[in-house]
């Protein structure tokens, strides 16, 4: 039951996911391009309605992901694809945790919008991009790894896991040269400076 609740609830996110991640690919041609993106699939998913809904089941996903590795750990069994697919699904679900936590506090807390600017900050600030390039780029080749796992298991062959954790590489190389300020000229904003050296503040950095 866990695990078949686990795969339909994960197609569910999995079509959230890939408009997010459409979204910052459209950031290749411009930060103007992907506000215009992120606005309109906030349509979908910001009413006070939805959003609730939307983080409940990623908090499912990642308590039942989480129940199923203990399992798999426990058992030992699986090969090498499903350690892949276990370190994966660990990954993410702190990713998961982290990211949209913080995405909610400095809407609520902070007052500051959580668009591409405040994403690339990460990137561009001095002290946190060398935490963050690594951070974001393994959140997303763990999502394609688990997926390729995932294909692995139901029967799909050795060309559609590389194919899928191909393209995953190419989707991350992408958004970190759109992000990072290596396509087009890009500035840290200040009130996002100062959200980041508010944070490293409180953590004695």
């Amino acid at each position: 039951m866990s695990v078949r609740l686990h795969r339909v609830t994960g197609l569910a996110l999995l079509l959230f996911i890939t408009s997010h991640l459409a979204v910052h690919l459209v950031a290749l041609h411009s930060p103007e391009a992907h506000g215009a993106a992120l606005a309109m699939v906030r349509k979908a998913y910001r009413p006070a309605l939805v959003e609730p809904l939307l983080v409940a089941a990623f908090a499912m996903q990642i308590g039942i992901g989480l129940r199923l590795a203990w399992r798999r750990w426990r058992s030992g069994t699986g090969g090498t694809m499903a350690r892949w697919q276990l370190a994966s699904g660990l990954y993410l679900a702190l990713f998961l945790v982290n990211h949209i936590g913080a995405a909610l506090a400095t809407r609520l807390a902070f007052g500051l919008d959580t668009n591409f600017h405040w994403a690339a900050a990460t990137l561009l600030h001095p002290v946190t991009r060398w935490t963050f390039y690594p951070y974001y780029a393994a959140a997303v080749m763990a999502l394609f790894v688990h997926l390729a796992a995932a294909l692995h298991f139901h029967g799909r062959g050795v060309v559609v896991v590389r194919l899928v954790v191909t393209g995953g590489m190419m989707v991350t190389a992408a958004i970190l040269l759109a992000f990072g300020g290596w396509l087009y000229p890009l500035a840290l904003l200040p009130a996002n400076r100062a959200y980041l050296d508010g944070l490293l503040a409180m953590f004695g950095l």
